[in-house]
């Protein structure tokens, strides 16, 4: 059997002090003994503050029965200007014998590189989804569009037919029978333009339980650039805790990209403060969304028929006037309500109503 031989502390010490992989220890009144060259960077006390606030309660039971906890994700803020950095960190309670003599020793290891790529990845593949969702928005839009500006001639042959009808001379039936033949032809034409449409339904998931912070979240990461170019700034108050609703994931992100993009082009045409403001809180039964502009604002006589197919106040430009009633579809879909503040007159205030348990 082979006998292993002792390790020199100095080797030892060596191999810590130069590992990259951060190295704490500290005693049971969290006075810290020990830090390797790794924490060189890191504010070790507000470090270990911050791992004592994520775990609460749970800290002090790890320290009276001598607990560990393992592989857990830590987000730590420097402070001042420093970005915030990501850590994977372990720790354990340990004692040398005497009982009243606790020692804390913690692990980290930085992996802030690899979650800025896969946010990256994440933003991208966002972008992407998004992109896709807004070209079938995009399509079923212009193809109702179409029909809806169909429908006007197609009354007005309904109508002539109906009284040429009721007149019933035979020197009118070819022309009642070319009415008719047209009215078919115009008729299947816009049948074929519904199966054309595509069914948001099938393109999009299925219902499954959907963090609106969290959404809400990916839609102001994905419209970061856009916000930037135009000089927004974005108070965003979200809720400490916010429950998870059942709901359609793509629907609900786009809607919301929907009322972001609204915002940003009515701040646009606006020469003072550039603000979006939304915050989410929540009571028993509902969960609240407030998005709110510094922009041009709406006429209350508008409040209502803003949300109506086919209408636009964005006169002279390429919009068939489906976004906001697109938005009051998702909002019915989910069995939730939405309405235009008219009580702020700074610009624009949507107020959003989820109900926490579904109907």
């Amino acid at each position: 059997m082979t006998k292993k031989s002792k390790l020199p502390p100095e080797l030892f010490y060596q191999a810590v002090e130069q590992n990259y992989t951060a190295i704490l220890i500290s005693d049971i009144q969290d006075q810290i003994l020990y830090t390797n060259s790794a924490f060189k960077r890191i504010n070790p006390n507000r470090f270990l503050q911050t791992i004592q606030n994520n775990l609460g309660k749970q800290w002090q039971t790890l320290r009276t029965k001598q607990g560990q906890f393992l592989d857990q994700e830590l987000l730590f803020y420097p402070g001042g200007y420093h970005p915030p950095r990501n850590f994977i960190i372990s720790g354990q309670w340990l004692t040398t014998g005497n009982p009243n003599q606790k020692y804390f020793l913690l692990i980290a290891k930085e992996i802030t590189q690899l979650k800025r790529q896969q946010e990256e990845m994440h933003k991208n593949a966002l972008s992407a989804l998004l992109a896709k969702e807004e070209l079938t928005a995009g399509m079923r839009e212009t193809l109702a569009g179409a029909i809806h500006q169909l429908q006007v001639p197609i009354n007005l042959i309904s109508a002539t037919l109906a009284m040429l009808k009721r007149r019933a001379t035979k020197t009118q039936e070819p022309l009642n029978t070319a009415l008719e033949e047209t009215l078919n032809s115009v008729n299947q034409a816009i049948e074929h333009l519904y199966q054309c449409m595509p069914n948001p339904d099938n393109n999009l998931d299925n219902v499954t339980p959907v963090n609106l912070n969290e959404l809400i979240h990916d839609v102001l990461t994905i419209s970061t650039k856009r916000l930037l170019t135009e000089g927004i700034t974005v108070d965003w108050q979200p809720a400490l805790i916010l429950p998870s609703i059942l709901g359609h994931i793509g629907r609900l992100r786009g809607m919301f990209k929907q009322l972001i993009d609204n915002s940003i082009e009515s701040i646009k045409k606006t020469t003072g403060t550039r603000e979006l403001k939304i915050l989410t809180n929540r009571n028993e039964e509902l969960i609240k969304v407030i998005i709110q502009d510094t922009g041009s604002g709406i006429p209350e006589n508008l409040h209502f028929k803003i949300f109506e197919p086919f209408f636009s106040t964005k006169k002279g430009e390429k919009h068939a006037g489906m976004g906001l009633a697109t938005v009051q579809d998702v909002i019915n879909q989910h069995a939730g309500t939405i309405r235009i503040d008219p009580e702020y007159t700074q610009g624009t205030r949507f107020i959003l109503h989820f109900p926490i348990k579904p109907k």
